[in-house]
This record gives structure tokens, sequence and C-alpha cells, in this order.
């Protein structure tokens, strides 16, 4: 007796359970679709990442939802399963829209993970190109300040303010800018080694942040394509399985004697 009175109670908690996560997760989905920016290849990415990473709380709701059902024909009261026969065609008619919407995220979420991937790839590229310019501009105002110290040191020699070492200094200063300006080939040489070693290290920069994106691109992709592959057989499995079972036990109601 006790086994029979709690049954009608565990039939309900688990279909009340099932509907709960059910809903839960489509309201989760309306609320993140309530600010849509299909246009923003970042927006979608994460988008279809959190759809597809929650999509097994819906499935954990199919499983109660339908334990419940199965708990609630064993107990063999025609009344309450007839009046759930349509709560079963709605679950499995919407397990088979949600296998639907996970098969075509798969593409979605694959072409979503490629396109942030080239964004980024071109804002580093961008910002190495940067990089190099204000190396490449910093080296053309170090050209051009030559003149304007030769003037300034001359001037200070001239004026007889620099005595003993400080003039030393100070002539072998001028000398040193004389030649660059008389060999420009001179002062690139010795600014050579410093600008190269900039240039190389953000180049070395740029390709490993380039195969980091690659990497994180392939793994994303191939996650996310086999996770809505897998949720989509299985809503699918559950749907069809559903449907199939209400048909039957339609059909023997209809023909009781075969």
């Amino acid at each position: 007796m006790k086994t029979l009175n709690a049954s009608p109670l565990t039939a309900l908690i688990l279909k009340v359970v099932g509907l709960v996560l059910i809903v839960l997760y489509l309201l989760d989905c309306v609320v993140v679709l309530s600010s849509a920016k299909f246009q923003d290849s970042q927006w979608l990415f994460t988008t279809t990442t959190q759809l597809v990473d929650r999509g097994f709380i819906p499935m954990m709701g199919f499983g109660f939802l339908f334990i419940g059902f199965w708990v609630e024909s064993a107990l063999d009261t025609p009344t309450n399963v007839e009046r759930s026969r349509g709560l079963k065609l709605g679950s499995a008619l919407l397990s088979s829209l949600l296998g639907l919407v996970f098969l075509l995220l798969i593409p979605l979420s694959v072409n979503a993970t490629n396109t942030a991937a080239d964004e980024q790839m071109k804002q580093i590229t961008q910002d190495a190109s940067r990089a190099e310019s204000q190396i490449d501009s910093q080296v053309q105002q170090l050209k051009g300040q030559i003149d304007a110290q030769s003037s300034q040191i001359d001037q200070l020699i001239q004026s007889g303010q620099l005595q003993g070492a400080q003039l030393a200094q100070a002539k072998q200063k001028l000398d040193q800018l004389q030649k660059f300006k008389a060999d420009p080939k001179a002062l690139e040489a010795q600014i050579a080694p410093e600008r190269d070693q900039k240039l190389t290290q953000i180049r070395d920069n740029k390709r490993k942040l380039e195969t980091q994106i690659n990497d994180n691109k392939l793994r994303s992709g191939m996650r996310s394509g086999v996770a809505s592959l897998v949720l989509a057989i299985g809503y699918a499995v559950i749907g069809w399985t559903g449907l199939r079972y209400l048909l039957s036990t339609q059909n023997q109601r209809n023909n009781p004697s075969s």
C-alpha cells in the first residue's frame, strides 16, 4: 500500500522536475536571443557556445519527464495516462524540434568560431603592423634629430661653456653625428641591431598568437560541432521514440482485437 500511495507522488515530482528544467532552458534561450546581434561574430560565437554547453539541461528534463510517464503508466490508471497524452505528444514534438535546432547549430557554431578567429587574426596583424610602423617612425625621428643635435652641440662648443672632459665628450659626440650625416649607412648599421631585435620580437609574438588562435579554433570548432551533433542525435532519438510509442498505443486503442 505504501508503494502504491507513493507512486502517484513520485510520478508527479518527476514530471514537475522535468518540466522545470525544460522551461528554464527555453526561458534562457529567449533571454539570450532577445539581445540578438547576428552580425556580431563574437556575440554569435558566445551565444552558440552557451546554448550548446547548456544543451544537456533540457535532455535531463525529458529524462525525468518520461520516467514520470513510465511510473504513471505502471500504476495502470487509464484516466491519468490519457490525461498526460497531450503532454507526452508535446514533449516528443519539442524534443524532435530541439534535435533539429542542434543539428542546425553545427554549421552555425563552426562558422562563428572561424569568423571570430579570423577577426582575432586581423587584430593581431594590425597590432603587429602598428608596432613595426612605430619602430620605423622612431628611426626616422632619430635620423631627423641629427641636424638639430649637431647644431646644439656645436653652439655649446663655440660658446666656451664646456671645459675639460665635457668639451672632449661634446667634440666626440659632434664628430659622431657629423659622420652619420656624411654617411647615412653608418647610422643605419648602428641602429639596425636594436631595430631588428624589436622587429623579430614583434613577429615572433605574432606567430605565437596566430598558432594559439588556430589551436583554439580547432578545439572549439570540434567541441561545439561534436557536442551539437551528439545533442541533435539524443533529442531526435527521444522525440521519435516518444512519437512512435504514442502512435503504437493509439493503434492498439483503435484496433483492440489485434
